[in-house]
């Protein structure tokens, strides 16, 4: 792939300065157009068949194989269990799909991902040969178009892989929907966060500072923000999955890239309400740079260039003081999409833009973010304790994805 840079930033700068970088582009622009020839190394590579991949002898120690994988650019800086050929083969009987199938062509750099290279860095994740079905659902949810994965993983921005997983696989493979559910402590789920940044960094190439960009970056762009739905303790009794169309019985993978999350504290309140307005309040205020007005992720072409929907993660302590006052998970959302809102001033120029039957605006008009109730997404998941998280997509995703887990 061929590239020319041009030095950052181009936004919010005098038209004088970026048509003087542009000019400064030009001669590299034209030479990149007319002599730039991939080097010969790079072009065999891209000649190769993606299946098999290629084996190796290797003598050294795990650490050793530790710092080929890295220097190669063949992991993260994270441990790896080294991918023995055995390993893999053993990873792949965890399911029947023909380990020559491409699964993802992984953006930025397009590289594809077959199923024996999901085994792979299965492997090296530390997942188990059962865990293969929930790895391969994954990676089918993220390929989604509507992911915006390309820009989610390329952004300036710091942004974060969630997975939610719900239906009957959490007690099959031993996940966690309670204390601590995204957090260190259960094997499969951390396997699976650690997986996907692998296929992204490594199939797809997205690593700082190339093609990565990410101004600060954060911890989850080495292991993903895997959620689990404790549909025990859900007070609506229906979980997210089953709220979208799936059966009870269906195990189901939820997915979204999103910009870094926020967590309500409220210890206080006793009424629904009031719980709910705390939870305005924080809500509002996610990713407030890019966080449009009266959007609608029925119409993303309305607000194409805002964030369309919000993830509530309630914990089943939020959850069940809500549900005394609002028994119907769409009465929490038509109360939210009335209340999640700021003052004009509050949101970034241009980016908050009333139709004109909206009514005059001043600087203390309150404008929803939302207009549609389907833009808040009730998740009831974790344990004890009256926190609650909030995740807002990265901009441009109309809505999560979803896949059913394959026995």
């Amino acid at each position: 792939m061929c590239f020319v840079t041009v030095p950052h930033p181009l936004g919010m700068i005098p038209k004088a300065e970026v048509e003087a970088k542009v000019d400064a582009a030009f001669d590299d622009i034209v030479k990149a157009a007319t002599q730039w020839q991939p080097a010969k190394a790079e072009a065999a590579t891209a000649k190769e068949e993606p299946y098999p991949a290629k084996r190796f002898k290797f003598k050294g120690t795990v650490a050793d194989v530790n710092n080929l994988f890295f220097s190669k650019k063949w992991s993260l800086s994270l441990p790896i269990i080294p991918p023995t050929v055995e390993k893999v083969e053993a990873m792949l009987k965890g399911t029947k799909r023909n380990p020559a199938e491409v699964v993802w062509t992984v953006p930025p750099r397009q590289g594809q991902l077959t199923v024996e290279l999901v085994a792979t860095l299965g492997v090296m994740a530390g997942a188990k040969p059962e865990d293969m079905p929930l790895l391969l659902a994954t990676v089918e949810a993220f390929a989604d178009p509507s992911t915006n994965w390309t820009g989610s993983t390329t952004t300036t921005a710091a942004t974060v892989p969630i997975i939610m997983i719900s239906g009957p696989v959490v007690e099959k493979l031993g996940l966690n929907p309670g204390t601590g559910t995204a957090g260190a402590e259960n094997p499969v789920t951390n396997a699976l966060g650690y997986f996907i940044n692998l296929v992204g960094d490594v199939v797809g190439g997205s690593m700082p500072p190339t093609f990565d960009k990410s101004t600060h970056g954060t911890s989850a762009d080495l292991v993903a923000m895997v959620f689990t739905e404790n549909a025990k303790e859900n007070p609506w009794k229906q979980t997210y999955a089953e709220e979208i169309g799936f059966k009870p019985e269906d195990s189901v993978v939820t997915v979204y890239a999103a910009y870094p999350g926020s967590a309500n504290v409220n210890h206080n309140d006793t009424s629904g309400k009031r719980v709910l307005n705390t939870f305005a309040v924080g809500i509002a205020g996610l990713a407030s740079g890019i966080s449009g007005c009266l959007c609608d992720p029925a119409k993303p072409s309305s607000s194409e260039n805002s964030v369309q929907f919000v993830g509530v993660m309630f914990s089943p302590e939020h959850a069940k003081t809500v549900f005394q006052e609002f028994p119907t998970k769409q009465g929490v959302k038509d109360y939210l999409t009335k209340t999640i809102g700021l003052p004009y001033k509050g949101y970034a120029d241009k980016v908050c833009i009333p139709p004109k039957d909206f009514g005059p605006v001043n600087d203390d008009t309150f404008i929803p973010r939302f207009v549609n109730p389907d833009a808040v997404k009730i998740f009831v998941t974790g344990g004890a304790g009256k926190q609650s998280q909030f995740w807002s997509p990265f901009v441009g995703i109309p809505n999560t994805v979803s896949r059913k887990i394959a026995e």
